[in-house]
């Protein structure tokens, strides 16, 4: 009836020759009534949602035949005053509930699988080992998730999932669980979710979805075989016939041109809430960063200009919130609230076929001759010109550990101002690549961050771009030939310009393999620091970096780096650094001997130390006031209070990080002296730093610093840089454990960590007598 009356007031309104361009609706079903009325009858550009919950059979879509114009575009809004909330969950029927055991109940259902199921508002927890405990701020796993005995217990775990960590804790992953073998071992699927392909943590893992693992009040499970759906009550008592919902949409909006571009749309204050977690079809790699990725959000843009998502809420989402895919341009994400999301607040992700010589794996490589010399993309399928601005966005990536604030690959001239992010799995802000850069990060407030998981920062980027190789000494050789191929993808410089960071368990900026043409100015960095790992052309000027300092990783003999008038709390803490860029000069030192150390070094020899006077650290304003000493350097002071979100609604509700009190950094030193063995330079990995640039999942083991020619050391095949992690299947972390270890007079193995990859080398047999003295 609601329908009806929808269209019969419109036929009037048409025959009265009315101009009728706005339309209100009360529920999902005159809703999509609403849009299809609206594609015929050019009069209707705006539709509004009354309050309500909107529970969508299928996502709303906006195609071309909605497009608006600059001056009056389509509008799919809230009505004024009104709290509209479009859901991806529907109410299941009735239900049938009859004991069963241990307090669970139990009811036929032959409908559709879902992930997610409510009771009421409430949501409800799939079962899993182990429980879930809400205090838990960390990721909740246990050692002993799939060990045989408890999985000796599952009668049929097909459709379970493994959860865990990266083994390296490069972010999180997902593993689909197919059944039993015969022998009673797991049947494993394919890794989703990550594309560093390792084993997942031993110890940070949990298992979902397993009929034998319902045993908290509030679990639930879904036995699509047999139809039957299990649930044990929060009260103890005999579950309600109705009121539970599941959901079955992961998406709620596409805005998406099916053969020309959709053009002039706007979402504005509305809710979009309850879709389907997606993180098992999260297989596409992008390019070789870490990530793979499912480019489907509650609200999903593609082939798209002018598009404007504002003024709304983003909450109990399964996945993503915002993804803008492929062909997009001048689209602004902006003045939104995202929180308690299971996926990445808002991603722009290029197709790949827009990529020249595009590869999909840290460890594929092209020859020289192979890669395409054209610089900038081949196509236009990629999203350019749009912004991420004034978002207040925390506590996301609750499903998918693999997630972060603000995600942009394969994409040019994106606009990230003014957001607010806050408590994330991995980085605040990442970017995947180095294609086609244009990028300017402005203003974002970036704090508590790389809760769960490790080496990374705030802020994250790669460049393993077509010019990258995953071999240090090829690279090198390419850096040295080819010094033009680094900016092929990279054509347009990336800004990082007055932000604020933070990140506790790692660095406050993070430039890892390859990440080149950056420009990062008038930052003020709380915590971690700066690392910038192998890459080409990163100017970095004015920044602060309070309690902390500067971490150059890996550097080429051309990389044309600048570091210059920055104020700096420790000393340098470089990794394989040769030669110093184009200039590390001009800095000011807060200790003496942080620039003693520099200048040793031979860097710094224009830079100054002292005391800069900081204003007011326990307010959050570190303005250097000791102007005699940085106005030597040419520091410049920047504002301190015009970081994060600006509109009062989420202003109001943002939080600020930590402000640290000064002090003097102290990093591990002296490090250990080199030591010798078999023609061997070995030291043992003692710092993050050293790590990190060897690509290690924890500080073990030992690094080769140089192999003599001739030596026992050559002859096994080790070469500089390798990292030695153990010996006849024994962990090894100084010299005296390996020489014992070689000391048998029997061959041994040994597992080496060589370009991020383990192999396995063999010391010989007449190397391994004991060492005469």
């Amino acid at each position: 009836m609601k329908v009806k009356a929808l269209l019969v007031a419109l036929a009037v309104l048409g025959a009265w020759g009315v101009q009728a361009e706005t339309l209100t609706v009360k529920d999902a079903t005159s809703l999509q009534a609403a849009l299809q009325r609206a594609r015929t009858d050019k009069r209707i550009h705006r539709i509004e949602l009354a309050s309500g919950s909107y529970a969508l059979a299928a996502p709303v879509v906006i195609d071309e035949a909605l497009s608006g114009t600059a001056d009056e575009p389509f509008v799919l809004a809230a009505a004024p005053g009104a709290r509209p909330v479009l859901s991806g969950a529907v109410s299941l029927p009735a239900l049938r509930w009859e004991g069963w055991q241990d307090g669970i109940w139990r009811a036929r259902y032959a409908g559709p699988s879902f992930q997610r199921l409510w009771l009421g508002q409430a949501p409800l927890v799939r079962a899993r080992y182990p429980n879930l405990d809400p205090s838990n701020p960390g990721f909740g796993g246990a050692a002993d998730a799939t060990s045989p005995e408890r999985v000796a217990r599952w009668h049929d775990p097909q459709g379970a999932v493994l959860h865990a960590l990266h083994g390296y804790q490069w972010g999180g992953l997902q593993v689909p669980i197919l059944g039993k073998h015969p022998d009673g071992r797991l049947q494993y699927g394919l890794q989703v979710g990550n594309n560093r392909r390792m084993p997942p943590s031993d110890k940070d893992r949990y298992v979902e979805n397993v009929l034998e693992e319902l045993d908290a009040p509030g679990e639930w499970f879904h036995d699509r075989k047999d139809g039957l759906l299990y649930f044990k009550p929060l009260a103890g008592v005999k579950p309600p016939a109705l009121g539970f919902r599941g959901g079955v949409q992961e998406a709620l909006v596409r805005i998406e041109g099916r053969g020309e571009a959709v053009r002039h749309v706007r979402l504005q204050h509305l809710i979009f809430s309850e879709t389907e977690p997606t993180f098992l079809k999260a297989t596409e790699p992008l390019l070789r960063s870490d990530w793979s990725f499912y480019r489907v959000g509650a609200v999903t843009i593609e082939n798209a200009a002018d598009v404007g998502v504002e003024d709304s809420d983003f909450v109990e989402l399964g996945g993503h919130a915002v993804v803008v895919s492929g062909r997009a341009q001048r689209v602004a994400i902006s003045r939104n609230h995202i929180h308690d999301i299971g996926g990445t607040a808002i991603a722009f992700v290029g197709r790949p076929e827009a990529v020249r010589s595009p590869l999909f794996e840290y460890h594929e490589r092209l020859e020289v001759a192979a890669i395409d010399r054209t610089p900038g993309p081949k196509s236009d399928a990629y999203p350019k010109d749009s912004e991420a601005s004034d978002n207040l966005i925390h506590d996301i990536g609750q499903i998918d550990r693999q997630a972060t604030g603000v995600q942009i690959a394969m994409a040019a001239r994106i606009t990230v101002d003014h957001n607010s992010i806050y408590r994330m799995p991995r980085a605040g802000i990442n970017i995947g690549d180095g294609n086609w850069g244009g990028h300017r990060l402005t203003h974002n407030d970036v704090f508590d961050t790389v809760r769960l998981t490790g080496d990374h920062g705030s802020f994250n980027s790669w460049g393993r771009d077509r010019y990258w190789h995953p071999d240090y000494a090829e690279m090198a050789r390419r850096a040295a030939a080819y010094p033009e191929l680094a900016l092929l993808d990279a054509v347009e410089p990336i800004v990082m310009r007055h932000n604020r960071w933070r990140c506790d368990h790692g660095w406050d900026v993070d430039l890892d393999d390859g990440a080149s043409n950056y420009v990062i100015e008038d930052n003020l960095m709380l915590a971690g620091g700066l690392k910038l790992r192998e890459g080409f052309q990163r100017i970095v000027r004015n920044n602060i970096f309070v309690n902390s300092s500067f971490h150059p990783h890996v550097w080429f003999d051309n990389g044309g780096d600048v570091f210059e008038s920055n104020v700096v709390m420790g000393a340098h803490q470089p990794v394989e650094i040769k030669r110093w860029g184009r200039s590390v000069n001009r800095n000011f030192f807060a200790s003496e001997a942080d620039l003693r150390s520099a200048q040793a070094r031979g860097t710094d020899a224009d830079s100054v130390a002292g005391d800069p006077r900081f204003a007011a650290p326990a307010r959050g304003d570190y303005t250097v006031t000791n102007a005699e000493l940085a106005a030597r350097v040419g520091f410049v002071n920047f504002p301190m209070d015009d970081f994060g979100v600006r509109p009062a609604r989420l202003k109001a509700l943002a939080l600020q990080p930590a402000f640290p009190v000064p002090k003097q950094v102290a990093y591990a030193s002296p490090l250990q002296a080199a030591q010798q063995l078999h023609g061997l330079s070995l030291k043992p990995v003692e710092t993050l730093g050293e790590q990190s640039a060897a690509g290690l999942g924890d500080k073990a083991g030992l690094i080769v610093l140089a192999v003599e020619a001739g030596s026992a050391g050559a002859a096994a095949g080790l070469q500089p840089r390798d990292v030695i992690v153990s010996a006849a299947r024994q962990p090894v972390n100084d010299v005296a454990t390996l020489q014992s270890l070689l000391t048998t007079g029997l061959a041994v193995d040994l597992i080496v960590v060589r370009n991020q990859a383990g192999t396995t080398l063999q010391w010989p047999r007449t190397a391994a007598k004991p060492a005469s003295h």
